[in-house]
Formats: C-alpha cells, sequence, structure tokens
C-alpha cells in the first residue's frame, strides 16, 4: 500500500494560539539549538573562586576584604615568602601562578615614593600618588613609606611594593598598600633596618 505524500494529521496539526504549524522536523531543531545554547553557556561560565582569601602577606596582617579584588579566581592559594639582603619578599601564588608579590625595602633615608616606584613593578612615578607622597599607586601596583614610629632609624628608610597580575582598581591597590604599610610599621621590621 502507497501512502500519499500528505503529512500525517497530527505532525501537522495548525496550533489554534500560535498559528504555527507543529513538525517533527522543526521539534529536533529547537531541542538542538537549545542544548547547543546551554552547552556554550556552560563551557564559557567564568570559574570562581574556590580558595579563601588569606589575611595576611607571610605574615604581615593585611585584611582579605582588601587583597581579594586584587586575586583572580582558582582552586588554591599558596604563599611563597623569600628574602635576600635588605629585602622580604611575599609572592602569592593561585594554582601554581604568581598572581602576587609583595615587598618589604630597606631604602636610603629620605628616598621619595618616586624613586621608588622607578625601581618597582606595576607601577610608575608618574602614577597616581598621595597629598602627603607617601604613596604611589596604579591598578597593577604600588609603593608606600613605612612609619615606624619610635623604633625608626635614622639610617635607612622602609618601603613595602605590591604588584598584582589580576585587574583591580587603582582604589583597591592603594587600600592593599596602605594595609600592607601600616601593618609592617606596627611589627618587627622596623627595628630590624
Amino acid at each position: 500500500m502507497i501512502r500519499s505524500p500528505e503529512p500525517l494529521e497530527d505532525d501537522m496539526q495548525e496550533h489554534a494560539h500560535t498559528g504555527f504549524r507543529r513538525a517533527p522536523l522543526t521539534r529536533l531543531v529547537v531541542c538542538g539549538a537549545a542544548l547547543l545554547v546551554a552547552s556554550v553557556a556552560a563551557c564559557s561560565a567564568a570559574p570562581g573562586r574556590e580558595y579563601a582569601t588569606p589575611g595576611d602577606l607571610c605574615g604581615a596582617k593585611v585584611s582579605a576584604k582588601a587583597l581579594e579584588p586584587l586575586l583572580p579566581p582558582g582552586k588554591k592559594i599558596s604563599a611563597q615568602p623569600t628574602s635576600a639582603v635588605g629585602t622580604k619578599r611575599c609572592r602569592l601564588l593561585v594554582d601554581g601562578n604568581v598572581v602576587f608579590s609583595g615587598s618589604v625595602e630597606k631604602r636610603a633615608p629620605g628616598t621619595p615614593a618616586g624613586d621608588v616606584a622607578a625601581s618597582a613593578l606595576g607601577v610608575e612615578p608618574t602614577d597616581a600618588h598621595t597629598g602627603d607622597g607617601r604613596f604611589v599607586y596604579s591598578k597593577t601596583g604600588a609603593v608606600g613609606r613605612v612609619e615606624c614610629g619610635g623604633s625608626a632609624r635614622a639610617d635607612s628608610s622602609l618601603w613595602v611594593t605590591v604588584r598584582s597580575t589580576h585587574p583591580a582598581t587603582a582604589a583597591d591597590t592603594l587600600k592593599v598598600v596602605k594595609e600592607y604599610a601600616d601593618s609592617v610599621g606596627k611589627g618587627g621590621d622596623c627595628g630590624k633596618r
């Protein structure tokens, strides 16, 4: 028995509320397109931050709230402290990649912030600076003079630097370098210069 080329009534029945006809191929195309969009959206979703943001830089207190904008998403964070003559460095690694670096550096007394910025990564002497001349900062780095108070030594000055590979605002970077400088000023580094 040969069937006529007319479509089955059920597959081509007209929907009263839309005026469209329903066909098996159309349903297949719509389902396929929906699956494609869902899979592309799932693959392109930005990864989240699975680690807890630290509240210090290798022992110097800096709030997690201040550090968070300067750190990228990832699974695991670790700190890597190093030191050399006149410099203590703290690198933060996310998933094995260095994403943030902070340092405490001894300089000659009276060294201006612009001179420190000239040798620091992520900040230039011409970047934004605070009115008191204590900090120079940008979206990717900053330098700040540590105020040591009563334990200050006249033969040197102490500076902190920070650098981030994650996009942030200059205000975020300034907040971190201020907290870092204040923490170092209250710690034992001032007397060790």
